[in-house]
């Protein structure tokens, strides 16, 4: 059996060529150029919704076929699915081809679940932390490089759009190699649970946490009615026989998830504001494309496309790491629906203003600032909810919320983008961005002051409960 330090330097290594693809940073380029000839409108409205569409369509048999077959071979599929992309990239041509291609890679992307999954099933609860990291960070050092070769390659004249597509072929196929030694893991964590021994597995979270409860008049009502409110959801060994077993345990891990509110209400930001943010970063190329002076040159050497990528990776990535430094509790009642709600305002005022702009510069500017604050405000997200959860439902959780956001996108893209729906122009539909997040800011702003006022009211109370039975004592004594 391989060592764990082994197996996650070769999963990173996946991770990192998956994702070292820099032709990506110019896909409209590459598809409305001479390669593909086809038009703006053609990639915007029929081409690119395929990928929302096909993503929905993916995820969840991607999850829960996963676990069933223990990681490995959907990792091999993973890596299969992005050497078809690249294959019909390269060699295909129309637009039936291009949605195909769409397709594949809805495919390609609904399997990355296995990539950040995998290393949980092969390596001891010790290293999770480390893993965790280990994964992200190959993946980030992936685009990062690959944006930063593509914008290199492009800007000396090394390489057309095509060259590129063939080293980014290249690359899939390095990654679907190494998918080929990986070992498969012999739990996973519904269809092949880990048995673990009852003498040796410490007592729940939850009854720890309560049975630690701060103690003293009013205060000690107040904290444990929190402490119910907020305790950790435990997770159950749970034997699943057959499709209606499955059914009711996900219709279960579900209710019993969400019962939690702070679990709730960071879970409805992930979803509302992922969906923006898949939407934004679908369609920036094709903005960024109606609004560069030089669109008709074939090199295209003036496009910074890969650049502001990966300025845009590099940033999010040093302001995500600035949080985890920052002194803030964010359990602390409105504080995190304030965040959302003045994130949600940021985005909204900087979408409106890349729909209006005529200036490329300041959609780049602009575009890595939208990302950066996704990213800032998802890792809060991501910690809070884990905070309130067992670990073996983490995956569970951040794949509902993903399919909740890609069901809101669909949504979004049949109605705004979709060549059958209003079929609007790219500006336009920034516009549509805008004030979709907008109306999130509106909602979460109610939220906050809803949930100030109550915090306030309530500590009120039972603040005079406490002062009445003091008097009460001294009256006695």
């Amino acid at each position: 059996m391989l060592s764990w330090k082994l197996v996650t330097l070769i999963v990173c290594s996946f991770g990192f060529f998956k994702d070292l693809r820099p032709s990506e940073a110019y896909l409209t380029a590459y598809l409305t150029g001479p390669w593909k000839n086809l038009t703006e409108t053609e990639v915007d409205n029929e081409i690119y919704p395929w990928w929302t569409y096909s993503y929905l369509l993916w995820l969840l048999p991607m999850f829960l076929l996963t676990d069933y077959f223990r990681y490995k071979p959907i990792l091999i599929l993973d890596g299969v699915a992005y050497i078809v992309t690249w294959a019909l990239l390269l060699w295909a041509q129309g637009v039936p081809a291009m949605k195909g291609m769409q397709v594949t890679y809805g495919l390609a992307t609904a399997c990355e679940i296995g990539y950040y999954s995998y290393l949980y099933a092969v390596v001891t609860k010790d290293h999770f932390q480390k893993v965790a990291s280990f994964t992200k960070a190959a993946s980030l050092l992936g685009k990062f490089v690959a944006y930063l070769c593509g914008q290199l390659l492009v800007s000396f004249d090394v390489m057309d759009f095509f060259q590129l597509n063939i080293f980014s072929f290249v690359s899939v196929i390095i990654a679907f190699i190494i998918t080929i030694i990986l070992p498969r893991a012999k739990h996973s964590e519904l269809f092949n649970p880990r048995i673990e021994n009852s003498a040796t597995t410490p007592k729940s979270e939850s009854v720890h946490e309560e049975s630690n409860a701060d103690t003293g008049g009013g205060e000690k009502t107040a904290k444990s009615e929190s402490t119910k409110e907020e305790k950790v959801v435990d997770t159950n060994n749970v034997s699943i026989s057959g499709p209606r077993s499955l059914i009711m345990f996900l219709f279960d891990e579900v209710k019993t998830i969400y019962a939690n509110k702070s679990v709730l209400i960071w879970s409805v930001w992930w979803a509302f504001a992922s969906c923006g943010n898949f939407q934004v970063g679908n369609y920036i190329q094709n903005l960024w494309h109606i609004l560069t002076p030089y669109k008709n040159d074939r090199k295209q050497r003036h496009l910074y496309n890969g650049a502001v990528e990966a300025a845009g990776t590099l940033f999010s990535s040093g302001t995500v790491l600035l949080v985890g430094f920052l002194p803030i509790d964010w359990s602390v009642r409105g504080r995190c629906e304030v965040l959302m709600a003045a994130v949600c305002g940021l985005n909204a005022a900087m979408l409106i203003i890349m729909g209006k702009t005529t200036s490329i510069w300041v959609c780049y500017v602009l575009y890595d600032v939208f990302r950066a604050t996704y990213q800032i405000v998802i890792t809060i997200a991501t910690a809070q909810i884990a905070e309130h959860l067992s670990r073996q439902r983490y995956g569970f959780v951040f794949g509902c919320n993903t399919f909740l956001a890609l069901l809101i996108e669909t949504i979004l893209t049949a109605i705004v983008v979709d060549e059958s729906g209003l079929d609007v122009d790219i500006q336009t539909q920034f516009m549509v961005y805008g004030g979709y997040f907008a109306v999130m800011t509106g909602a979460f702003l109610t939220v906050a002051i809803v949930t100030i006022v109550r915090s306030r009211t309530t500590h009120r109370r039972f603040y005079n409960i406490g002062s009445n039975e003091a008097n009460l004592q001294t009256t006695q004594t």
